[in-house]
């Protein structure tokens, strides 16, 4: 009995503690489902506000898609309304560009028009006096000849005083004294043409001398009165009827100074007399020479406009006529088998920095939609024969063949360089231009006969203002004090060359300006250089124009040499240059 309770109470204990077991499974499980239930409808309420956020979110973009729509819109308006401001703005600079250059070229003919009025009423002044001056000897004479017709009368006899009467009646006789005139006044011409002849000739052999020997050619001209620069009378430059000498004053009296150079032009002589005495060195650039032509002198002196001139018509100056002259000869050197490539680069050096002024230019002429000058880096440089050159330059390429378009194409070079070269308001000038500037035009001609071909280059530079500090007004203006300084600089260094070149020295230190660098296969031999001074007729810039002419006389005074002539031969004809 003992062992049936025992083992009764060992299994009831066992049973109870499986019911405790089952209930803590259930009271847990319940638990868990409640968290369960819980955490369900958390998630459902996080649910909701996700799905409430979610469609406040496509509110707003929604209405961020209506801003941006309108936005576009907005930025399109604006898109259109840029684009006609930058063509309007576009029009307004090209109207204002030639204003600007029609102004100028009126100003130009204006003054020049004034000079040759001046000089007209100087030759009319001279014509009434010699013709005064003539009818009082005629008159003396007439007086002389009735007095020994009076005398030769009174001595001889009735009979010999008909004789001479009828010998000498003629000489009453009107037709036969305009007969005598005629003749008078043919020998007269013919002597003004022997005359004539006979300077061309000396001119001729002057030039071939000066050829030979190599000379730095030295012209001089004197711009006309301005507006604004007070009366003609005043002007501190005398010029000799000879054409090669002048005369200037100074501020104070006694204070002359006579100078002579190859050719002195008046105010009055327009850009085609001038372009005819350097003609025949743009004519050596086609014929295979280096050839460099530049302006000297003060701000506002007339050097911009010996250079490029203004317009299209007379007051054009040295660089669209030596394009249109190259033009002209090329075509008419077509007959003999001749083909020519013209190639136009300008570039300015601008506080010793060499800077592309057709950067904005294809080689073709367009232009380009975007600036570029950033990545046109251009530098000089020697070739394998030692000769300079400017790397990474533009070229724009002139049409040779069409004559309306290659001027159309120097015009728009022109125009792009004046756009981008440094300018600046000084005490001189109201656009000065603060740097230099080289056109320089690179010619080919080949010959298919002979196999011939030339290479030529033409380097037309207009040389910044060579004024001192004080005129110039530079002196308050930082940066225009340090342009300044670097034009002086470099002009001061092209004094050097020329010092250097006139002594004789072994050394020429060129290098010393970006200026002289580029120039120097012009200036040590190779090439032929002809200087002009440019000089401003009033007494104020009275002592500028005689340092002017003093740096000039030192010039003249260089001999280079005899130049080269870059020409290279067929296989047939053997190679090499001459």
């Amino acid at each position: 009995a003992a062992n049936v309770y025992g083992g009764g109470s060992s299994s009831g204990m066992v049973e109870g503690s499986s019911s405790t077991d089952s209930w803590s499974e259930r009271v847990k499980s319940n638990n868990e489902i409640k968290e369960l239930r819980k955490e369900v409808k958390s998630k459902d309420d996080e649910i909701r506000a996700l799905r409430i956020e979610k469609m406040s979110l496509e509110s707003e973009v929604f209405a961020y898609q209506k801003d941006i729509e309108t936005s576009n819109r907005d930025y399109e308006n604006l898109e259109k309304d840029f684009k006609e401001l930058e063509g309007s703005q576009s029009q307004n600079s090209e109207a204002q560009i030639q204003l600007e250059v029609l102004t100028t070229e009126h100003t130009a003919m204006t003054a020049q028009l004034n000079a040759t009025c001046a000089d007209l009423e100087e030759i009319k002044t001279r014509a009434k006096a010699d013709i005064d001056a003539k009818e009082e000897q005629w008159k003396n004479r007439e007086k002389e000849l009735l007095f020994e017709m009076s005398v030769l009368k009174s001595r001889a006899g009735k009979s010999a005083d008909d004789d001479l009467d009828m010998e000498n009646g003629d000489v009453d006789d009107p037709a036969v004294l305009k007969a005598r005139i005629e003749e008078r006044d043919r020998r007269i011409a013919e002597l003004e043409e022997q005359l004539l002849n006979g300077e061309q000739l000396r001119r001729a052999l002057h030039n071939r001398i000066q050829e030979l020997r190599g000379n730095i050619r030295v012209f001089v001209r004197t711009r006309p009165f301005l507006p604004n620069d007070g009366a003609a009378s005043n002007s501190s430059i005398d010029i000799m009827p000879d054409g090669e000498s002048l005369a200037i004053q100074g501020k104070h009296a006694g204070e002359g100074h006579g100078f002579k150079f190859d050719k002195v032009f008046a105010p009055s002589a327009g850009q085609g007399v001038v372009f005819d005495e350097v003609s025949e060195f743009v004519q050596s650039a086609l014929d295979g020479y280096n050839v460099c032509l530049f302006s000297y002198g003060q701000t506002g002196s007339g050097k911009t406009h010996t250079m490029q001139g203004s317009g299209n018509g007379a007051m054009r100056g040295i660089i669209p006529r030596a394009v249109e002259q190259i033009l002209q000869q090329a075509a008419l050197m077509q007959s003999q088998r001749w083909k020519f490539t013209m190639k136009a680069s300008f570039l300015e050096i601008y506080n010793e920095d060499l800077r592309d002024l057709l950067v904005m230019m294809n080689s073709d002429g367009s232009f380009k939609q975007r600036n570029t000058s950033s990545a046109n880096k251009i530098s000089i440089k020697r070739n394998q024969e030692g000769k300079s050159y400017v790397d990474g330059i533009n070229k724009v390429v002139i049409d040779v063949e069409d004559k309306a378009a290659g001027l159309a194409q120097l015009e728009a070079v022109m125009v792009a360089a004046a756009r981008a070269r440094s300018v600046a308001t000084t005490k001189m000038n109201a656009q000065s231009s603060r740097s230099h500037s080289v056109f320089m035009l690179h010619l080919c001609g080949s010959n298919e006969e002979s196999g011939t071909i030339v290479e030529g280059a033409l380097n037309l530079c207009d040389l910044a203002g060579s004024e001192r500090l004080d005129r110039s007004g530079a002196g308050s203006d930082h940066k225009r004090l340090k342009e300044t300084q670097a034009i002086n600089k470099s002009l001061s260094s092209l004094g050097d060359v020329f010092t250097s070149l006139a002594n004789g020295s072994k050394h020429i230190p060129f290098r010393n300006s970006k200026l002289t660098y580029l120039l120097q296969d012009c200036l040590s031999g190779d090439g032929k250089a002809l200087m002009f001074v440019n000089l401003s007729p009033t007494i104020e810039s009275s002592n500028e124009s005689l340092c002017s002419l003093r740096f000039a006389q030192r010039v003249n005074a260089v001999e280079l040499g005899k130049a080269t002539k870059h020409v290279q031969y067929s296989s047939k004809q053997g190679s090499g240059r001459r």
